[in-house]
């Protein structure tokens, strides 16, 4: 985008407040371009967009907690999935809290317990494996910046210092990690934009569990490794950047486009399939089956990838 139209959404943003600060927030706002295309194109598709996992009904009052913040996601779609990761997020943090048994004193920070969750084999199941198998490119690209070419310094290293953490004895996770995310470096070494975007391929073809010749050496991440990846290098990362304003409000820059939208929904994704996983092992009298999960989260990834078409993979 040249300086002029960048230019021109800047001022477009300052116009919406300008406007609403003479009629108050009531009046429906003018919607950017970006908006109005992404909602032709959901209009144009007929598609269902999101199909949520019907609920049981309990008077648990952690339960219903949780269930208000999948109820505040949902009201957040179509045209905001990244508001509705924010509140899936919320909901997969304490499930992960309540998933680990409690430890005298306190129980894990959010960091340990993904950690663990990673390694955790009761998660190696279709429902992840169709997570990791259905990443979109643009979620890739943000992976390649974050693990590879390390932009921004700060949020990077703070991904990759949760990766290289060891969770109990006889972690090996981080020596796999590692060595994997070498390779990768050396090979797309201060990328320019073609080698960075065959680089996030690479990324894309290595959390399916696909093995690959990294300039000679034969590699496969194994499951808890791309796991932990997705867990606490992507979803993670991506919680801490929008709590803390590290990143652009995604659909207000000059930069959006239907691509734009494939990273937030996919994390959206991700967090509410994560959600149902783990309530679906907990034995609790709510717990949805683990078929149920499973054919939930085909169909919403089914539905995202066809509603972007080549956007979510080119």
């Amino acid at each position: 985008m040249d300086s002029q139209k960048r230019s021109k959404q800047r001022r477009e943003r300052i116009d919406i407040i300008a406007a609403w600060s003479r009629t108050g927030i009531l009046a429906e706002r003018q919607r950017l371009l970006i908006e109005d295309q992404f909602a032709e194109r959901v209009a144009r598709a007929g598609s269902r967009f999101f199909i949520p996992l019907p609920l049981t009904h309990s008077d648990d009052l952690w339960y219903n907690t949780q269930v208000s913040f999948l109820l505040e996601a949902l009201d957040a779609l179509p045209r905001r999935p990244d508001i509705a990761f924010d509140s899936a997020w919320k909901v997969l943090e304490k499930s992960a809290h309540a998933w680990l048994p409690a430890r005298p004193g306190r129980g894990p920070n959010i960091t340990d317990a993904l950690g663990l969750l990673s390694a955790d084999p009761r998660l190696s199941h279709s429902v992840t494996e169709a997570l990791l198998a259905n990443i979109p490119s643009q979620t890739c690209g943000y992976l390649f910046k974050r693990l590879i070419t390390r932009e921004p310094a700060e949020s990077s290293g703070r991904a990759l210092q949760r990766l290289s953490n060891s969770y109990g004895r006889g972690d090996t996770l981080p020596a796999e990690i590692a060595a994997f995310l070498a390779l990768v470096e050396k090979k797309y070494a201060a990328p320019d934009f073609d080698t960075a975007r065959r680089g996030a391929a690479l990324l894309r073809r290595a959390l399916t569990g696909e093995t690959l010749d990294i300039a000679g050496t034969q590699v496969t991440l194994s499951f808890p490794a791309r796991l932990r990846i997705l867990l606490s290098g992507l979803l993670y990362t991506s919680r801490n950047e929008r709590y803390h304003g590290e990143s652009f409000s995604p659909f207000y820059s000059s930069a959006a486009s239907i691509k734009t939208y494939t990273h937030p929904h996919y994390l959206f994704l991700a967090a509410y399939a994560l959600v149902h996983l783990l309530w679906a092992h907990s034995g609790h009298p709510y717990a949805p089956t683990l078929d149920a999960v499973e054919e939930n989260t085909t169909t919403n990834l089914h539905e995202a990838r066809t509603l972007y078409a080549r956007h979510w993979t080119a």
